[in-house]
């Protein structure tokens, strides 16, 4: 018969060892907000640039982002927004924002949404040198909400 103490160790070691394998099936919080203020702009924000960098596809937790170019050649954009995050923020559940990109730079842009002349939604944003843009957003409330976007892979 094996000894108490030895059955004990053996059960401990393989429950650290059954550990990392659990650890992957635990929900994943959201990654960390972009840091305040913003990161300095790595390229000179005054050069306007084309844009070409932002057109695509990217994600940040609950919320997909498409920019393209409309058929006059300026840049749009939509962002889909999943409903379950911040309600406490007075943020629509499911919200859905057109708009249009009112400057953007190498590495820096200002986004816009809105109806008739009024602004329900404003977001400026810096591209980091290792390929994400952290942002601020406020909605026509005044409420602030930061993001962390990634190109969608």
């Amino acid at each position: 018969m094996i000894p108490l103490r030895q059955f004990a160790a053996a059960f401990v070691a393989l429950i650290a060892l059954a550990l990392p394998a659990l650890a992957e099936d635990l929900p994943q919080g959201p990654k960390a907000p972009p840091p305040e203020p913003l990161p300095e702009a790595s390229c000179d924000a005054a050069k306007p640039d084309s844009g070409d960098w932002l057109v695509g596809r990217w994600v940040a937790p609950y919320s997909k982002w498409e920019f393209r170019r409309a058929a006059a050649g300026n840049l749009v954009w939509t962002l889909e927004q999943k409903p379950d995050i911040n309600r406490s923020e007075g943020w629509k559940d499911g919200a859905r924002f057109d708009g249009k990109v009112d400057a953007v730079s190498a590495c820096t842009l200002r986004l816009t949404a809105g109806d008739n002349g009024e602004v329900a939604f404003t977001f400026n944003g810096v591209l980091t040198e290792g390929g994400k843009i952290y942002g601020y957003a406020a909605n026509s409330s005044g409420q602030q909400l930061r993001w962390v976007l990634r190109r969608e892979r």
